[in-house]
């Protein structure tokens, strides 16, 4: 197997295992946690990540039509303080992630593996090819914390170890 298909068969897995996160969630659950870090934030920052790094580059983007800019802010940098707003709903969410799905193959065929730089400004020299090993990684990383929140909510998540499995 190539690593381009087995990148896409891995960001499969990993977006399916975000949707199970985010795919009827429950609104304790979906509300639940401190600002900046509620649960539903948590699942759009990883969302947003998650499509954007498929992209050429970040200003290439093509963002979602619902897309608020403050929604994917879980952290303030410079002392910056970040506003509450209103929260996306899981079914708005999950419509994200539908479209990421229906995307991944078509936009990693697009990609040049072998380019120097991923196009991602703070990433500045990452190679194309690490960006994609390290979306995957995010995506994990946050699903990781929201499969957490779930058992302590008693849910859970099924392992995907690759996109057919």
């Amino acid at each position: 197997m190539d690593f381009r298909t087995a990148i896409k068969n891995q960001t499969h897995a990993a977006i399916a295992m975000l949707a199970e996160c985010v795919d009827g969630c429950p609104p304790a659950l979906w509300l639940s946690g401190e600002h900046p870090r509620p649960y539903w934030k948590i699942a759009y920052h990883v969302t947003l990540y998650a499509h954007g790094f498929l992209f050429p580059s970040f200003d290439s983007w093509e963002r979602w039509e619902h897309h608020r800019r403050e929604a994917a802010w879980t952290y303030a940098e410079n002392g910056e303080s970040i506003p509450e707003i209103e929260p996306y709903t899981p079914e708005q969410v999950m419509e994200y992630i539908r479209l990421i799905q229906a995307q991944v193959d078509s936009r990693i065929d697009a990609l040049d593996l072998d380019e120097d730089d991923c196009g991602v400004p703070w990433y500045k020299g990452l190679p194309r090819a690490e960006l994609l090993i390290l979306n995957v990684r995010h995506i994990s990383e946050h699903v990781g914390q929201l499969h957490e929140l779930r058992i302590a909510a008693g849910l859970d998540v099924d392992w995907r170890a690759s996109r057919d499995y």
